[in-house]
């Protein structure tokens, strides 16, 4: 886990802050990784997830919680 780690944060150095990730290589550690991954699409997502899965049973380390009322 640590090559993925220093690739992007060598890539970061090249292309800025702006990187985004990968979706199907979970890092909560990015600063601000819901974005990252889902982009301008969270709270849409969020608002789907709360509405057809309130309870966040299926949860995952790239899964969206849903969002609180």
């Amino acid at each position: 886990m640590a090559w993925p780690l220093e690739f992007s944060q060598a890539l970061q150095q090249s292309v800025g802050q702006e990187l985004g990730a990968y979706v199907n290589m979970p890092d909560a550690g990015l600063p601000d990784w819901e974005t990252a991954y889902w982009g301008s699409n969270v709270d849409r997502l969020r608002r789907i997830k709360a509405k057809y899965e309130p309870d966040n049973i299926f949860q995952h380390e790239q899964s969206i919680p849903p969002a609180t009322p």
